[in-house]
Parts: structure tokens; sequence; C-alpha cells
């Protein structure tokens, strides 16, 4: 073999080698993967109502869904059950609000043609299949929901509130006064990943026999790592709602942010303030400024989910989220930032 083909064989080798290092085992072929859903226009077809036939329609309606109609009812826009005596008039006032009309007719303009954002769920719910080929995969519904609620899951049904994913500059959202931070989930780009991940959390709730800081940053994690699987191609800040700016600072910080974890040692701290304070929402996690984004006690149990996954290259994604064992995914993951 002379030089030339000696070299020319030795970079398809490392070439290959770095191709293999540097692949996504999660980015899977789910071509073949079939699920089938539906998603039910539940805000124009209240909407789209002539006010001479609005309570007509209504219950017309709610013959048809009966089951999504008393959820909505009841639990989302709370105007009581369709049997109550004042069920008519609160859901006239509702349906006949400017405010509430207003947002129907500018959530219509963002989301008439609500095909891409389909497509993105149903990708996701592919993934999901391909993992758990037992589990159910639910209708969509989409809602107005009196800006109640971004989303909403019971048996075989996931909610969408449009109204709360109008972009953040919205002015409804200027009238009720909401954080900035809050926006950050009401981008219409982040609709699909927190509409997914809405239902992942109630198909894998917590397991809280162990309330403390670390179990609650992993279980997170665990979620987060879930959305890696289901959008194995997305950027991370769709996937836990961060802006670009909230990354950047979360990777240049992971070193400072575990270190205070551990110096404080309030990784097993169990009191409800500790654990808030890392894990819910808020315009920046206290004890690193408020140039930090909140919830970073999330990020770096993602971060350890990750790792934790890369070392043990035989833990399945059904194995990993079967595991509450938070303190032995910690020692198992060797995360060392």
């Amino acid at each position: 073999m002379n030089k030339l083909l000696k070299l020319a064989f030795m970079l398809l080798c490392v070439s290959t080698l770095i191709n293999a290092c540097s692949s996504n085992r999660l980015d899977i072929d789910v071509n073949d993967v079939s699920v089938e859903f539906d998603v039910i226009r539940f805000d124009s077809l209240l909407f789209s109502s002539h006010p001479d036939t609005l309570m007509k329609n209504v219950y017309k309606i709610f013959s048809e869904y009966p089951d999504f109609s008393e959820l909505y009812a009841q639990k989302v826009i709370k105007v009581g059950s369709p049997y109550s005596r004042d069920f008519n008039d609160l859901m006239s006032l509702f349906l006949s609000d400017y405010d509430i009309r207003n947002a129907y007719e500018q959530s219509m303009d963002l989301y008439d043609d609500f095909e891409p954002y389909k497509q993105k769920i149903e990708s996701a719910f592919q993934h999901y299949h391909y993992y758990f080929p037992q589990k159910p995969i639910p209708n969509v519904y989409l809602m107005i929901s009196g800006f109640n609620q971004s989303i909403v899951v019971a048996d075989d049904v996931l909610a969408i509130g449009v109204d709360k994913f109008l972009g953040s500059k919205s002015h409804f959202y200027d009238q009720l006064q909401l954080s900035k931070y809050l926006r950050t989930r009401m981008e219409p780009a982040v609709l699909p990943y927190e509409a997914v991940k809405g239902w992942v959390y109630t198909e894998f709730p917590f397991n809280d026999s162990i309330d403390n800081l670390v179990s609650n940053m992993i279980y997170q994690g665990k979620i987060l790592y879930m959305m890696d699987a289901l959008f194995p191609n997305d950027p991370d800040s769709s996937k836990i709602a961060y802006t670009k700016n909230d990354i950047i600072w979360c990777e240049k910080s992971e070193d400072d942010i575990w270190l205070y974890m551990m110096d404080k040692k309030i990784l097993f701290d169990s009191e409800e303030m500790q654990i808030r304070r890392f894990i819910a929402d808020a315009p920046f996690t206290g004890p690193f400024g408020q140039d930090s984004p909140g919830r970073v006690g999330q990020w770096i149990g993602w971060q350890i989910v990750r790792s934790y996954m890369k070392k043990n290259g035989e833990v399945t994604i059904p194995e990993l989220m079967a595991n509450d064992d938070y303190q032995k995914i910690l020692l198992q993951s060797g995360y060392n930032p």
C-alpha cells in the first residue's frame, strides 16, 4: 500500500471514529412508526357560531364531545356543569366577552393552519410510541382557556390553551401583568414542546417517597432527557423553555452551580422552600443573582441524567423512566462538571 493510500485509509478511520463518537443514540428512524390521533379544533367549534344560535351550538358540541366538554366547562373556564342552573348565563358571558373573543381571533391568526405544529407533535409521539408501544397516544384539543391553562391532560386527552401561546409581546399578557420570565413559555415556537412535556409529566409522575432537592432535580432531569428522546435534534432551549442566553449562562456556570450545592450541602435538603428555590418557575435563581434563569436545579438534574445515560449505555429509555432511585442515578452518573 503506497503512502497516499495509507494516508487516505487513516483519514477514513479517523472520520469514522469521530462520527461514531459524536452520533446521537437518540436520533432513531421513526418513519415506519405509525401513530394515530386527532386534532379537535374545540376553539373554533365554540367561537365560530353565530350569536343568535350560541347556546344551541354549545349544547351540540357538548353532546359530541361530552367528556372533554365537562372537563373544559368545570375545570378550565369554570362555568360549571351544563346541567347547573347558571350554566347558560355564564357560558354566554364567556363566549361573548370582548377580550376573550379578541384572544380567539389573535390565536386564529397564529394557528389557523395548525399543521406545522401537528407535525412536530406527531414526530414526538412517533418517538414516544417507539419506546413505549403499549402506552396510549392522546387526541389533541385546541381550546381558548380564558388565560387559565396552558396544558390540560386527562385520559386520552392533551388539551392546549392556544390563548396562552400568543407570543411574549401579546398585549393581553401586558394587561394581565405577566412577568417576563413566564412569557418565555408563551411563544408559539415552544407550544409543541410544552404540550408534549405536559403529557410526559402525567405519564411519569414524581415518586415523592424521598422528597428532597436532588430527587426533584433528577426527576426533572429524567423528564428533560425524555424530551431529548422525543425531540432528538432540537435545541435545549426549546425543551426546557429557556432563552438562548439562559442556556449560555447555565453552560458557563455549571461548575459554580454544582460547587455551590456541594459546598452548602443542600442536595439532600427536604425543606420545601429550598426545593422551590432551585426547581420552581422564577425570574432567576436566588443564590446566583439576577443574570441567572430560574429552575437551574432542573437544568443540573438534566446534566446528571445525561451523564448517567452516557456512562450506562445499556440502560434503555423505559428503564430510565421506571427508575425512581434518584440517589442511585446520581451515584452511577459519575457527574462531575
